[in-house]
């Protein structure tokens, strides 16, 4: 069994066991230990099961006299043969499914086979019926609709369910026992008549009846796409076998296509979010959202799904989660899915261009008309990639895809929309993302489902209120609150410090940071580096000292950095802050090398390079930087070849960059506090400087091998010129640009003879400093040339 199959088993599992606790809360009675329970444990066929239920069904009818329900005996029977076959019959799909949860170590599954404590529950009930005095009339009804909720399932006795299908097949037969329990306490409180005469009415029968018809609706819905699933598959095997199989030389195409098409879009990968987002979400959370009414009637009707929330509210987290559940049904071929994580720390993920070629990407294999759409894009419509594609024809090519109605639904998922910037450009980089989704919801595609998280800011808002159809605030959902509940006490009991607090300091801490937190997480985390330095006797007065916002919560972080390496700490900052994308932790402790009081190029002292790169990041402020474990290998926009790269540095919240760049930390009043703030032109200026500095180092003897051992040397290669073009930061670092291209020194050649190298074709630094736009940098090197052939010809 895979881990995965475990996994869900075990789930499934502990659903059981939920379901018998709260039956023998509801009841009184122990559904394991009941005579009727431990009569039907030692029954292996459906008729010695018939045979137990029949004689507590006679003594029921018996005590009613003349018999006045002939078809009661029926309907039991109709809905228990029905179960037996489900899960027990020979050539049933669902056989596994039982063993499996036999197989776990919770109560059901270690005293009797989960199917028959339904049956033991129908028994109860008709025993407890027969000693109470009261009217009886609609108790077939009762019966007779939980035997039509039961009947759909005997269609997997011929078909093989996903996963996602028997989850909801379990949960049917939990809500059973939760209808049964529920009878049967009315029963015993002489109140049948009360609670079944109207079935129509507010009770707590009928609502369990109505999540019971839910579930059935869930598990049309969910057939229906297995279904569809089911016959694309078969219409693909079957075009596959008529063209001779998938021959080994199909399989070799098929990865060249993959590998050229990787090549020629160049897709930022986003599994390395999902699976930080993954690793942060803790077990028992998020699942509120993927049940709600809000998100099935999404998957059902299509069209936008928009999930917001504040600044450190999870979303992300919920995305994953969102992410995973589609994925699921990606596996069990009832669906297509590709995701995007907007990302504010880097350059490939905070675009249209991003996001289009990675939705492309990871689409183009989930079909083989997708396939081949992507395929004559490529061959065809750009000469077998010698052309790049513009943003409209990705878009349009994108649009092609979700014209194969004859597919699953295609699930497009957008997390953090508001890392896109709005401030550059016109339209701005979100804009244009925002422009997209746009035109897709009103295009109408009937398979396609779109869903975006981000913070209500003004212009998404005004967007999105215009085209939602379906809506989620984390700030209003209970379920978000029960999750930082869920969460707080979670840290709180794993903790070594505060795992050691008594039950009273826990909870005091679970309540307080609950209220405080108003559904941020980002704003709870933050505060227990603060609270596990305070002795247990002291925590209501630290509690009282918490900041109300995260504001607050980053001044009293910046407070607590050592005065003797603020400056680094800040410097730091402003790497991060402007970097084109994510440092990894080598790169950013070789800041902490350069001397950049040494002249217009600062000078790289590798004395000052640190043993452990890793500490040297971290000790100046763990708090709001974090490092993370890099999935794969990073390819630079502009080299050739996969850069591998272990850990990368990132602020541990989009919101601490927000903040640190402000102007609010611009005005405080502390100057201790204030000193922090990043600006862009200062920033972009210092990592310019170091990447040329790094360029230019050594001074003599520079070759290929030398310039590619220095670890900002793949960064500083790709990237220096974005940080130079920034505003007027190519004037500040021109005499540095001047020693670079000085075609006289070794460095220019050096950097053009390396693999890192970005232009095979530009050979001359002119050509160069023309390309990228560097007026002054190319009247330069005229004016040298022009010197230099003067000088020749007067032999001066």
């Amino acid at each position: 069994m895979s881990t995965t199959d475990t996994s869900d088993s075990s789930t499934l599992q502990s659903l059981l066991d939920d379901a018998v606790n709260q039956y023998q809360t509801k009841v009184g009675e122990s559904l394991i230990e009941h005579q009727l329970a431990i009569r039907l444990r030692s029954c292996h066929t459906i008729e010695s099961i018939n045979q137990v239920l029949e004689e507590t069904i006679q003594a029921f009818r018996k005590s009613l006299g003349n018999d006045r329900h002939p078809k009661m005996t029926k309907s039991i029977l109709r809905t228990v043969n029905v179960l037996h076959t489900v899960f027990t019959g020979s050539g049933t799909a669902l056989r596994g499914l039982q063993g499996a949860i036999q197989a776990g170590h919770g109560v059901a599954s270690v005293s009797i086979p989960s199917i028959k404590l339904v049956f033991s529950a129908i028994g109860i009930l008709l025993a407890a019926v027969k000693d109470v005095n009261a009217s009886y009339d609609l108790l077939f009804e009762l019966f007779d609709s939980l035997g039509n909720f039961v009947q759909r399932l005997d269609i997997y006795t011929q078909a093989s369910p996903t996963m996602a299908l028997r989850k909801v097949v379990v949960k049917i037969i939990i809500e059973m026992l939760s209808t049964l329990a529920l009878a049967t306490k009315q029963i015993k409180q002489a109140r049948l008549k009360k609670f079944l005469l109207k079935l129509s009415g507010e009770n707590k029968v009928e609502a369990a009846l109505k999540k019971l018809d839910k579930l059935i609706q869930e598990e049309v819905r969910a057939t229906a796409a297995q279904t569809l699933g089911v016959v694309s598959r078969v219409e693909q095997n079957t075009r596959e076998i008529m063209d001779g199989g998938t021959s080994h030389a199909k399989k070799e195409k098929a990865d060249q296509i993959w590998r050229d098409l990787q090549h020629w879009l160049s897709p930022p990968d986003p599994s390395k979010n999902h699976n930080m987002a993954c690793e942060a979400r803790h077990d028992g959370t998020t699942t509120w959202l993927t049940q709600s009414n809000t998100f099935v009637n999404w998957q059902s009707s299509g069209s936008l799904l928009w999930v917001c929330g504040n600044p450190g509210a999870g979303k992300t987290v919920i995305c994953s989660s969102i992410i995973d559940y589609i994925d699921g049904m990606r596996e069990s071929g009832s669906a297509s899915l590709a995701f995007f994580y907007c990302e504010f720390g880097d350059d490939e993920k905070k675009n249209l261009r991003g996001l289009l070629s990675s939705f492309l990407f990871q689409l183009h294999d989930q079909s083989q008309s997708y396939s081949e759409i992507l395929s004559k894009f490529y061959y065809s419509d750009h000469r077998n990639g010698s052309r790049k594609p513009s943003d409209t024809a990705l878009a349009n090519c994108l649009k092609d895809i979700f014209r194969c109605t004859a597919h699953p639904p295609i699930y497009l998922i957008v997390d953090a929309l508001d890392e896109c910037p709005k401030a550059y450009g016109t339209p701005s980089p979100r804009g244009k993302v925002l422009k997209l989704v746009e035109e897709l919801v009103g295009l109408n595609f009937p398979n396609l489902r779109i869903c975006v998280t981000s913070r209500p800011e003004t212009d998404i808002e005004n967007i999105m209120n215009h085209l939602k159809s379906h809506f989620v605030s984390l700030h209003e959902e209970d379920g978000q609150r029960r999750d930082i509940e869920t969460y707080i006490r979670s840290v709180v009991d794993s903790d070594f410090v505060m795992g050691a607090w008594g039950e009273e300091e826990k909870t005091l801490v679970t309540e307080a940071l609950s209220q405080k937190g108003d559904r941020m997480f980002k704003w709870v985390s933050c505060q227990f580096d603060f609270l596990r330095r305070y002795p247990p006797e002291r925590i209501r007065v630290a509690l009282e000292e918490l900041p109300d916002t995260l504001d607050g919560t980053y001044e009293r972080t910046l407070l607590d950095i050592d005065e003797a390496i603020w400056d680094y700490a800040h410097r730091l900052f402003q790497c991060m802050a402007v970097a084109s994308r994510p440092f990894d932790v080598e790169e950013l402790a070789e800041f902490l090398a350069f001397d950049f009081e040494a002249g217009a190029i600062p000078k790289l002292v590798e004395d000052r390079r640190r043993k452990d790169p890793m500490q040297a990041v971290l000790s100046t402020c763990s708090s709001l930087i974090t490092v993370v474990q890099d999935y794969g290998e990073y390819y630079e926009e502009d080299s050739f070849g996969p850069i591998r790269r272990s850990k990368l540095v990132q602020f541990s919240h989009f919101s601490v960059k927000e903040f640190l760049m402000s102007g609010r930390l611009a005005a405080a009043q502390m100057p201790t506090i204030r000193r922090y703030n990043v600006v862009a032109t200062p920033a972009h200026t210092m990592v310019a400087e170091a990447c040329l500095g790094t360029l230019l180092h050594p001074d003599e003897k520079v070759t290929n091998d030398s310039l590619k051992k220095l670890p900002l040397a793949h960064y500083a290669v790709a990237h220096w010129v974005d940080h130079a073009l920034f505003e007027n930061v190519s004037v500040t670092v021109q005499e540095g640009m001047r020693r670079f291209f000085d075609p006289t020194t070794q460095h220019f050649r050096a950097w053009k003879d390396i693999d890192l190298y970005p232009f095979r074709r530009i050979q001359l630094p002119l050509h160069l400093a023309a390309h990228y736009g560097l007026c002054d940098i190319a009247d330069f090197l005229i004016l040298q040339r022009a010197q230099n052939l003067l000088k020749g010809a007067t032999g001066r």
